[in-house]
Protein backbone atom coordinates (compact mmCIF):
# COMPACT_ATOMS: atom_id res chain seq x y z
CA UNK A 1 0.00 0.00 0.00
CA UNK A 2 1.36 3.43 -0.91
CA UNK A 3 2.09 5.81 1.92
CA UNK A 4 -0.64 8.41 2.31
CA UNK A 5 0.92 11.82 1.75
CA UNK A 6 -2.11 13.81 2.92
CA UNK A 7 -3.53 11.97 5.94
CA UNK A 8 -5.48 14.97 7.31
CA UNK A 9 -7.04 15.45 3.88
CA UNK A 10 -8.17 11.81 3.95
CA UNK A 11 -9.45 12.20 7.52
CA UNK A 12 -11.47 15.29 6.56
CA UNK A 13 -12.97 13.46 3.56
CA UNK A 14 -14.04 10.60 5.84
CA UNK A 15 -15.60 12.95 8.42
CA UNK A 16 -17.51 14.88 5.74
CA UNK A 17 -18.73 11.62 4.19
CA UNK A 18 -19.99 10.48 7.60
CA UNK A 19 -21.68 13.81 8.25
CA UNK A 20 -23.34 13.86 4.83
CA UNK A 21 -24.72 10.33 5.19
CA UNK A 22 -25.69 10.38 8.86
CA UNK A 23 -26.95 13.99 9.11
CA UNK A 24 -28.04 15.07 5.62
CA UNK A 25 -30.02 18.08 6.88
CA UNK A 26 -27.24 19.53 9.03
CA UNK A 27 -25.80 22.78 7.70
CA UNK A 28 -22.02 22.63 7.59
CA UNK A 29 -19.04 23.76 5.61
CA UNK A 30 -15.50 22.45 5.55
CA UNK A 31 -12.38 24.50 4.94
CA UNK A 32 -9.81 23.84 2.26
CA UNK A 33 -7.07 24.00 4.86
CA UNK A 34 -5.62 20.57 4.18
CA UNK A 35 -5.48 20.97 0.42
CA UNK A 36 -2.11 21.82 -1.10
CA UNK A 37 -2.30 24.84 -3.41
CA UNK A 38 0.03 26.94 -5.47
CA UNK A 39 1.38 30.17 -4.03
CA UNK A 40 -0.88 32.21 -6.34
CA UNK A 41 -3.94 30.28 -5.13
CA UNK A 42 -2.88 30.76 -1.52
CA UNK A 43 -2.61 34.52 -2.11
CA UNK A 44 -6.09 34.55 -3.65
CA UNK A 45 -7.52 32.63 -0.69
CA UNK A 46 -5.94 35.09 1.75
CA UNK A 47 -7.16 38.10 -0.28
CA UNK A 48 -10.72 36.76 -0.17
CA UNK A 49 -10.75 36.28 3.59
CA UNK A 50 -9.30 32.87 4.36
CA UNK A 51 -7.51 33.00 7.73
CA UNK A 52 -4.70 30.79 9.02
CA UNK A 53 -5.91 28.27 11.55
CA UNK A 54 -9.62 28.36 10.62
CA UNK A 55 -11.16 25.04 11.72
CA UNK A 56 -11.44 22.19 9.24
CA UNK A 57 -15.18 21.76 9.80
CA UNK A 58 -17.85 24.17 10.94
CA UNK A 59 -21.36 22.97 11.79
CA UNK A 60 -23.87 25.82 11.71
CA UNK A 61 -26.40 24.30 14.10
CA UNK A 62 -27.18 25.73 17.54
CA UNK A 63 -27.22 23.13 20.30
CA UNK A 64 -27.33 23.56 24.05
CA UNK A 65 -25.72 26.87 24.91
CA UNK A 66 -23.58 26.92 21.75
CA UNK A 67 -24.02 28.75 18.45
CA UNK A 68 -22.30 26.02 16.41
CA UNK A 69 -19.53 23.43 16.41
CA UNK A 70 -16.03 24.06 15.05
CA UNK A 71 -13.80 21.02 14.62
CA UNK A 72 -10.07 21.01 13.97
CA UNK A 73 -9.07 17.59 12.67
CA UNK A 74 -5.73 15.98 13.41
CA UNK A 75 -4.21 12.61 12.71
CA UNK A 76 -2.22 10.85 15.42
CA UNK A 77 1.15 12.52 15.81
CA UNK A 78 0.01 15.91 14.50
CA UNK A 79 -0.78 18.77 16.85
CA UNK A 80 -2.56 22.11 16.49
CA UNK A 81 -0.42 25.11 15.67
CA UNK A 82 -0.62 28.52 17.35
CA UNK A 83 -3.18 29.83 14.84
CA UNK A 84 -5.46 26.82 15.31
CA UNK A 85 -5.24 27.10 19.09
CA UNK A 86 -6.11 30.80 18.88
CA UNK A 87 -9.18 30.06 16.73
CA UNK A 88 -10.32 27.46 19.25
CA UNK A 89 -9.96 29.93 22.10
CA UNK A 90 -11.61 32.82 20.24
CA UNK A 91 -14.56 30.72 19.09
CA UNK A 92 -15.08 29.37 22.61
CA UNK A 93 -15.11 32.91 23.96
CA UNK A 94 -17.82 33.82 21.43
CA UNK A 95 -20.28 31.05 22.26
CA UNK A 96 -19.16 28.29 19.90
CA UNK A 97 -18.24 24.77 20.84
CA UNK A 98 -14.71 24.36 19.47
CA UNK A 99 -12.91 21.03 19.60
CA UNK A 100 -9.71 19.48 18.34
CA UNK A 101 -10.31 15.87 17.36
CA UNK A 102 -7.59 13.32 16.71
CA UNK A 103 -8.74 10.63 14.31
CA UNK A 104 -12.04 9.60 12.79
CA UNK A 105 -13.49 7.97 15.91
CA UNK A 106 -13.01 11.06 18.07
CA UNK A 107 -14.43 13.32 15.37
CA UNK A 108 -17.52 11.14 14.96
CA UNK A 109 -18.08 10.92 18.71
CA UNK A 110 -17.77 14.70 19.02
CA UNK A 111 -20.24 15.33 16.21
CA UNK A 112 -22.71 12.75 17.58
CA UNK A 113 -22.44 14.23 21.07
CA UNK A 114 -22.92 17.80 19.88
CA UNK A 115 -25.83 17.09 17.56
CA UNK A 116 -27.60 15.08 20.28
CA UNK A 117 -27.75 18.10 22.63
Amino acid sequence: MAKNKQPEYELQKAVVTYLTIKYPKVLYCASAGGVRTSMSQARKMKATGYKKGFPDLFIYECRGNWCGLAVELKVKGNYPNEYQKKWQEDLGNRGYCARICTGLDEAIETIKWYLSL
